[in-house]
């Protein structure tokens, strides 16, 4: 796989793909490596070094902090942050007969709905668009998407899951049949089916409903939808049915209008609750950070109703790995508006200039409390917000240190987002550069977003222009959340 990090000014440190993993080296009495094979004769005693190897530090993900639930009604969907504008689009298809996937009548009307807000929390509807989907009921997993490979006509792109009409039941239930078994929804029958459909728009105002259903698959919640410029794929996720519990799926296109099917790939943790399902899948991206591919899924246990919001990442959008360190979002003390529920939507965004924050609903009833009125009411929507950088720590609770692999710098200085306490201090060194080992580094002590990193006063790589650099990591009681490469005299990223 090739390394995507050559063209990012900004590391995380949310997995290993950026740590060197190393080895003990074994070295003869006088010093020498000896090698694996054919070492020389005779056989004499050998010590080990730890060489590059990790050691002292551990992965831990950050506790995201909840602001005040936002005016009751707001309605949010998927946000996404479009030049200095957070926009929202949301699916009206309220039915007087249940509620999304369980809803057993046809709505009056289905319009996509989109807002606008400058500030994330006052917001407005800016445009309200019927479409033209007759006999479509059960309508649910909305989400819009912008499409950077997609004609001006199609730059914005949305999904749903719905039931089909009832006259088309029977050729999809037959083109159902000739999918292998691990790719059926077995929620699916002869008497119910349930499809994803798409839509495009030239603007996310005017929108235009595709005939044909992308899947015959049921959707019934958060599906997250993006173009992969380094796959050169759409990618979807969506939610998968198996073993009585709920799971996360993952598809893949060329095209939009043809998907491949829904392959397993996020389940419930083994040393879980055996009564628990990954209820939603969250993917977003960090702000800046392109090819950051995370999640937030929602664990649902079923034993008392109750969820949490876990950190996952990956470094392709393929393997997945959940973040130690615990849930990063929880439901609220007793007597609180989310004192039994939290959920986590989508996407993570910019925040002022030094916050990133996601959109998450909570509610003080448990999840399948019978909804009269004013438990739907309830629910309400708010943000939940870290430092930018900051949502996950290689720490060091005691001396620790680790190595980077090759990394090419974006620039001619380095940031760190660190934090440290008092006691404690990070060095950082260039392996291979003279006079820029983490002994020449100056000690860098307290909490900053963007600390520049000195040696000897100076703040230059000395690294050639497109010298991959490995760099070393000394800490003591202190956490490195993120790099940032600069421009001589200049700002990070995301400032």
């Amino acid at each position: 796989m090739s390394d995507r990090s050559a063209t990012t000014r900004m590391i995380l440190f949310t997995d290993l793909q950026h740590i060197c993993c190393g080895d003990l080296e074994w070295l003869s009495p006088d010093g020498r490596p000896l090698p694996l094979l054919v070492p020389p004769e005779p056989q004499v005693a050998v010590q080990a070094t730890t060489g590059l190897l990790p050691h002292g530090v551990r992965l831990v993900a950050q506790p995201a902090r909840k602001l005040d639930p936002l005016p009751a009604g707001t309605r949010i969907g998927r946000v996404v942050y479009d030049d200095g504008v957070y926009r929202t689009w949301h699916l009206d298809a309220q039915c007087a007969t249940g509620k999304g996937a369980f809803s057993t009548g046809q709505p009056d009307a289905v319009a996509i709905c989109a807002g606008e807000s400058a500030d994330a929390f006052a917001w407005k509807e800016t445009a309200r668009c019927q479409i033209d989907i007759p006999g479509q009921t059960c309508f649910d997993g909305f989400t819009v998407f912008l499409d950077p490979k997609a004609p001006p006509a199609e730059r914005y792109k949305a999904v749903y899951s719905a039931s089909p009409p009832k006259q088309a039941y029977a050729w999809l239930w037959e083109k159902l049949q000739k999918i292998h078994p691990r790719h059926k929804d077995s929620r699916l029958t002869e008497n119910e089916m349930h499809c994803i459909y798409g839509v495009i728009s030239p603007d996310g105002i005017r929108w235009t409903p595709l005939a044909e259903p992308l899947l015959i698959h049921k959707s019934d919640t958060d599906t997250s939808v993006y173009y992969d410029s380094w796959l050169e794929r759409y990618v979807m996720y969506t939610r998968l049915y198996w073993q009585d519990r709920r799971w996360i799926g993952r598809a893949e296109a060329e095209d939009f209008r043809r998907w491949g099917p829904v392959e397993p790939l996020v389940w419930p943790r083994l040393d879980g609750s055996m009564s628990d399902d990954i209820y939603t899948n969250g993917r977003t991206e960090h702000p800046g950070v392109a090819g950051s591919h995370l999640m937030f899924p929602m664990v649902y246990h079923r034993y008392d109703q109750t969820s949490e919001v876990r950190l996952y990442s990956s470094a392709d959008g393929v393997c997945w790995n959940e973040v130690p360190g615990g849930p990063v979002l929880t439901h609220g003390t007793p007597g609180n508006w989310d004192s039994e529920f939290i959920c986590a939507g989508k996407d993570l965004v910019p925040f002022g200039t030094d916050r990133v924050a996601i959109p998450c609903a909570g509610t003080c009833y448990p999840h399948k409390y019978p909804r009269w009125k004013a438990v739907l009411e309830a629910m309400r929507v708010t943000w939940a917000w870290w430092p930018r950088g900051r949502l996950c720590a290689v720490a060091a609770e005691q001396e620790g240190e680790f190595c980077t692999r090759p990394l090419a710098p974006a620039g001619r200085q380095l940031r760190l987002n660190v934090r440290t306490h008092r006691a404690g201090e990070v060095r950082v060194g260039l392996l291979g550069i003279p006079g820029r080992g983490a002994a020449d580094c100056a000690p860098i002590c307290g909490d900053s977003l963007a600390q520049p990193v000195h040696w000897r006063g100076e703040t230059d790589l000395r690294a050639s222009e497109g010298q991959p650099l490995r760099l070393q990591f000394k800490l003591r009681a202190a956490e490195v959340f993120a790099l940032e490469w600069v421009e001589t005299g200049g700002t990070p990223a995301l400032l």
